[in-house]
């Protein structure tokens, strides 16, 4: 007997996939990336869907291939490391940067304009608020199709269709010449920008979401999972597209109303007043607020699930809980440091990422596929490394970085790239000649 989901619950589940990607980051990075592109945005849009829509949809469709845990995903490394890797990766992208980042851009945009003096109280409580209810519906994974798909993201499409419409039909502004990287190198600027969205990383923690809510309705069957995945997944990634380009064409037309902001949520927050007064920023909080909530949920639940699968004596509930603490408390940062403090964590952890999406998905073709993972993903390692470096200014550290400029890319932070791919050619040419055993830890994954 097939396994399937009404059309009902397709879309539900496509709206929830879609709000749990739509967060902070979605929001605040695509009008910045506009407005600095200038002429060149929608060579900038292309690299920026690249990774902040394709690698999120690939993501989501490996990890149904391999069997939904994060753990499956890398069961070619030793146990030790795979455990090491993901709870390194679960811990930075939730309750030290990636939810708080949530609460502070909701904050930041939601409710800065309404407040004549913003201060550190104000920031506390509503943290403390925020994080309260995003504790409150993470209890419950298995009914997040109900309140989130169903309920909170019709809500936000909506709004969202306002505000990619007004610019088009009022814009406010032109297209200037292209500013600081994006004059010569937009596309490749919009590719690492993406990497700001996080939701290649993000794909592999709601991958879990994704599978606990498709089981939850009967689907349980490998083939099924992936079917109704792909489904789900690509639903979502053309919503998330519509609402990059919406914002890109939105910032690219407002260098007339904001000059050199400091993020894109200045730029959003600006542009909407202009265009609706006080109703517009009514209409952004609102929006800002329902995005960045569904996403904490779903980071908060992406990670509760995964450290209860590491251990039984874990409770699920207790974990949301310290969790929710933890974001509340990284949250009463300043946006724009959180952000500045996190961007060489990001250039270490998006390479490996995007590594474990790609050999995922060609690994039924590796005649050694423990060879082939081993050696790739230590070369990725070591080289994102060494684009994570070069803003020490040290001079030991520069005359260790010094051979590695020859490496193409590596002035755009791309020094892993060719590496990776000679890697994966000469690991599987290797391959050949070969046997990969079994790894004595893939049943106990």
């Amino acid at each position: 007997m097939k396994q399937r989901l009404s059309l009902q619950n397709i879309i539900g589940m496509s709206f929830m996939t879609f709000a749990l990607f739509l967060g902070a980051g979605n929001l605040i990075f695509p009008p910045l990336a506009g407005q600095l592109a200038g002429t060149q945005v929608w060579l900038a849009a292309a690299g920026f869907l690249i990774t902040g829509v394709g690698l999120p949809l690939l993501a989501v469709i490996m990890v149904s291939r391999v069997g939904g845990r994060f753990n499956d995903i890398s069961r070619e490394l030793p146990r030790s490391l795979i455990v090491l890797m993901g709870c390194c990766i679960y811990t930075i992208v939730v309750p030290i940067y990636g939810a708080p980042r949530t609460g502070l851009v909701a904050y930041e945009i939601g409710v800065i304009p309404f407040l004549k003096e913003p201060d550190a109280i104000s920031r506390l409580i509503y943290s403390i608020t925020f994080f309260g209810i995003s504790w409150y519906l993470s209890l419950y994974p298995g009914k997040l199709l109900e309140s989130v798909g169903k309920i909170i993201t019709p809500a936000l499409i909506l709004l969202l269709i306002i505000l990619g419409i007004a610019p088009i039909i009022s814009p406010l502004g032109e297209a200037g010449e292209p500013m600081n990287d994006y004059a010569g190198n937009a596309f490749v600027r919009g590719f690492l920008e993406g990497y700001m969205t996080m939701d290649a990383l993000a794909a592999l923690l709601f991958s879990i979401v994704i599978i606990t809510n498709l089981k939850s309705h009967g689907i349980t069957s490998p083939n099924a999972l992936v079917r109704h995945s792909i489904i789900t997944g690509c639903i979502a990634a053309c919503g998330l597209a519509l609402v990059y380009l919406s914002l890109f064409n939105l910032g690219t037309t407002s260098r007339d109303i904001i000059q050199h902001p400091q993020n894109g949520g200045q730029i959003l927050s600006a542009y909407v007043s202009n265009l609706f007064g006080h109703y517009g920023n009514v209409l952004l909080a609102t929006v800002v607020s329902l995005a960045c909530l569904t996403t904490s949920i779903g980071l908060i639940t992406a990670a509760s699930e995964y450290f209860c699968e590491l251990s039984k004596k874990l409770n699920y509930k207790v974990l949301v809980a310290v969790i929710s603490i933890s974001c509340m408390m990284f949250a009463n940062l300043g946006l724009n440091q959180i952000i500045e403090l996190f961007i060489p964590v990001l250039l270490i952890l998006y390479p490996v990422c995007i590594a474990l999406i790609l050999l995922g998905l060609i690994r039924d073709l590796m005649p050694n596929p423990q060879l082939v993972y081993r050696a790739t993903l230590f070369v990725t390692f070591l080289l994102s490394l060494v684009d994570a470096s070069k803003g020490l200014n040290h001079p030991l550290a520069d005359e260790l970085l010094e051979p590695f400029k020859a490496l193409p890319g590596h002035d755009f932070n791309l020094s892993w790239v060719i590496p990776f791919v000679i890697t994966i050619a000469l690991t599987c040419l290797a391959g050949r000649f070969t046997r990969s055993p079994s790894p004595a830890h893939e049943d106990q994954a």
